[in-house]
C-alpha cells in the first residue's frame, strides 16, 4: 500500500497496511487519518539529534501494529470487549506495556486508527499513571505538597511533546500546581508551567478551592476563567471557530 504526502510522494508501508491495521482492530477500512505519514528516511540530521521522540504519526503506526499482531495471536479483536473494558486489559492491552507517548497516540486517536475499547484502555493507564505518582501504593492517601510536586515533575519529564498540547495535560498540570501552592504556604515549584492556557486554569482551580468551601459540589467548568482557557486553548491550536460580524463592515 502506498501513502501520498502532500508535496507527490509515496510511501510504502513494508509490514502492514494502515488499511491492515484498522480491518484487524475492528474498523472500517474506510476511516481516515488526519495525518500525512512521514518518510522513515526523510527525517533530517538535526530533528534526529534533537529529538528521540517519532512523529505522533509513526508512533500510532507501530502502536496500531502491536495490537494487530497481539490480535492475531490470540485470535481475538477488541469488539469482543466493548462490555469488558478490565477483561480487554488483562488479556490484551496492558501486556503490551506501551509507554506513555504512545498512550497518548492512542488515547487521542488523531490518526483514527483505534478502537474505542482501545482508547478507553490508554486513558485508563495514563489516568491510572499519574494516580500512582501522587498516592503511591495506597489509593485512600490525602496527597500532600511533595505528592504533588512529584507529580508536577513526572507531567514535565514524561510527557510526550504532544501530549503537553492536550487540554486534558493543561488540566493535569494547573490542577498539581494549585494544589501544590495550597498545600505549601503559597510557594511555586520549580516545575510551574508559564503557559497561558495552564495559568488560567491555575487561577480556575484556585477559584474553585475557594468556591468549594461554600459549595462541595462546585466545579471547574463554572468557574469564571475556565471558559477563557478553553478558548486561548482553541485559538493556540485553531480549533476555533473565527467570529464573523453580521455587518457588512
Amino acid at each position: 500500500m502506498s501513502i501520498h504526502s502532500g508535496n507527490g510522494a509515496a510511501y510504502s508501508l513494508s509490514n502492514y497496511s494502515v488499511a491492515k491495521y484498522v480491518g484487524n482492530a475492528g474498523f472500517s477500512s474506510g476511516v481516515q487519518s488526519k495525518h500525512n505519514l512521514t518518510d522513515p528516511d526523510g527525517t533530517s540530521k538535526k530533528e534526529s539529534e534533537g529529538s528521540t521522540l517519532k512523529p505522533i504519526s509513526g508512533t500510532a503506526i507501530d502502536a496500531r501494529a502491536e495490537l494487530t499482531s497481539r490480535y492475531g495471536d490470540l485470535d481475538t479483536s477488541s469488539s469482543k470487549y466493548h462490555d469488558d473494558i478490565e477483561g480487554f486489559r488483562n488479556d490484551i492491552f496492558d501486556d503490551l506495556n506501551f509507554d506513555r507517548q504512545t498512550l497518548h497516540a492512542i488515547s487521542s486517536n488523531e490518526t483514527g486508527y483505534f478502537s474505542k475499547e482501545e482508547i478507553k484502555a490508554a486513558k485508563l493507564v495514563m489516568e491510572e499513571q499519574l494516580d500512582s505518582v501522587l498516592k503511591g501504593d495506597n489509593p485512600d492517601a490525602v496527597p500532600i505538597a511533595e505528592n504533588y510536586l512529584n507529580l508536577l515533575q513526572f507531567l514535565d519529564e514524561k510527557s510526550s511533546a504532544e501530549e503537553k498540547k492536550s487540554f486534558v495535560w493543561a488540566e493535569h498540570k494547573a490542577e498539581a500546581q494549585a494544589n501544590y501552592k495550597r498545600l505549601s504556604g503559597g510557594k511555586a515549584s520549580e516545575f510551574n508551567s508559564d503557559d497561558p492556557v495552564v495559568t488560567l486554569l491555575t487561577q480556575a482551580y484556585e477559584e474553585l478551592f475557594e468556591e468549594q468551601k461554600n459549595n462541595p459540589k462546585a466545579e471547574l467548568e463554572s468557574t469564571s476563567q475556565y471558559n477563557s482557557a478553553l478558548y486561548q486553548w482553541e485559538r493556540n491550536n485553531n480549533s476555533y471557530e473565527e467570529y464573523k460580524s453580521p455587518f457588512p463592515w
